[in-house]
């Protein structure tokens, strides 16, 4: 056990630092906007001389998104566990407690992918030690990839996890759907079991496994309340509704409604895709607006968020169209990197203020090279309103600084609404796990949007 002392506005606080085989995980703190710079600092330092992140440290990498919570800095034992990569970081409030849920690797895609899982109890203070649900934990015998993994809390609180299981040479989005279920809120859980998917129009050879990646978690925003969630397949976009979880199911008895599959999937119109490039529309956020539409944004390869819109609760949506700051505004450029998108007031409130992080800028010179990505440099915040009169129902500020790394930020996110605070939880560098409280100052000027 290692004590360490923590600056906080004037007063010092002493979080205890356990250190357990799969990697340092951390209480958290909660500091103001203005004490964050302070409080990166003083974490910063007291990893000066560790050997593995000095060079965090030193280059000012380590904390300079500015977290308000730490939850996980791994150890980089791979012989132990594969830590170092921590994507798709998903966090649900429920009980008083959070659950969170990512997918770990010694590196992205390696043959260590599993699927991880931790809690807290006391608010974000502290968390247990991670339980590895599937996938190999280490090198040392390693199994199939587990990734992507999709947790979902029944009304009874019996919590669901499926995830995109490896089962060819293919990976790591080619895969089965696979899943367990725990009724003792995460202290055991069920054998694995398939959930039957539907395969798309590109899945040609019927001895693979369907390509799909779901990269929020599903949310109550579908018809009745049931779990909604938007699906990437082959760079287009479809949606998925979970019919039966309430009724605690057995994993293989989960149903699955599949709206927008196929042909009917969403991409870049053809009249929009620039020279060089392709219609990619995925990874779909979804938002609830306060009249019953939902709201989603999705990132494409030409270099623009795009939105679309649905009327019955996702079972059809618009055309794609460039995602505005206001009606004949201008668009937000972005690259091919997640462009999280939520409700300020919590996931399916349907409050009317949302927010979404971007980044700001896109180079189109480099897509005659195919590089869609290009280093996803910083991250900006844009607060929005909802318009109910509007052609794009939602209108947004100027973009607000909020990543200020200048690139490997690929933000994999999630987020929580519990007694009057939201938090993104994010996986920064893929490396870090953290959290930020996005707070009213983040909502200046939203409310002259008109």
């Amino acid at each position: 056990m290692k004590n360490l002392a923590f600056l906080k506005g004037f007063t010092f606080r002493v979080t205890i630092l356990s250190l357990f085989f799969c990697g340092f995980v951390f209480g958290c703190l909660v500091f103001s906007a203005h004490g964050q710079s302070e409080y990166a600092k003083k974490v910063a330092e007291s990893y000066l001389n560790d050997p593995i992140y000095h060079h965090y440290v030193t280059s000012g990498d380590m904390l300079v998104n500015k977290p308000d919570y730490v939850v996980f800095i791994p150890k980089q034992n791979p012989m132990v566990l594969g830590d170092r990569y921590n994507d798709h970081f998903q966090v649900i409030a429920h009980d008083g407690k959070f659950f969170a849920f990512w997918t770990q690797a010694s590196r992205e895609s390696d043959i260590d992918q599993h699927i991880a899982f931790s809690k807290s109890a006391d608010g974000g203070m502290t968390w247990t030690p991670i339980q590895v649900l599937a996938g190999s934990p280490n090198k040392k015998n390693p199994k199939l990839r587990a990734s992507w993994q999709q947790p979902m809390i029944s009304k009874s609180g019996r919590i669901y996890v499926l995830w995109n299981q490896q089962t060819s040479s293919l990976g790591p989005h080619w895969g089965k759907c696979f899943g367990i279920y725990s009724d003792d809120q995460g202290e055991t859980w069920s054998a694995p079991k398939e959930v039957k998917i539907q395969r798309t129009i590109k899945d040609a050879d019927p001895q693979n496994p369907p390509f799909w990646c779901n990269w929020q978690r599903p949310l109550r925003l579908g018809e009745n309340g049931k779990f909604l969630v938007g699906s990437s397949r082959f760079g287009q976009s479809e949606f998925w509704q979970f019919e039966n979880i309430d009724e605690n199911p057995s994993v293989d008895q989960i149903k699955i409604r599949f709206f927008m599959a196929k042909e009917k999937a969403l991409a870049v119109p053809d009249d929009e895709i620039p020279e060089f490039c392709d219609p990619t529309c995925e990874e779909p956020s979804i938002v609830k607006l306060p009249d019953g539409r939902l709201f989603t944004i999705m990132r494409t390869h030409v270099g623009y968020v795009y939105w679309s819109q649905s009327r019955d609760q996702g079972k059809t949506w618009e055309k794609p169209r460039k995602l505005l700051n206001q009606d004949g505004g201008e668009p937000f450029l972005h690259p091919c990197s997640p462009c999280p998108m939520y409700d300020w007031k919590g996931c399916e409130a349907g409050s009317g203020l949302y927010f979404a992080i971007i980044h700001n800028y896109f180079d189109f010179e480099k897509v005659k090279e195919k590089d869609f990505n290009q280093d996803r440099k910083q991250l900006y915040l844009i607060a929005g309103k909802f318009m109910p009169e509007a052609e794009q129902p939602v209108w947004f500020t100027e973009p607000k600084l909020f990543g200020p790394r200048h690139r490997w930020n690929s933000f994999y996110t999630s987020y929580t609404y519990e007694n009057g605070k939201g938090i993104l939880w994010f996986n920064d560098v893929k490396l870090f796990l953290y959290g930020r409280n996005i707070g009213p100052e983040w909502f200046e000027g939203v409310e002259e949007l008109k």
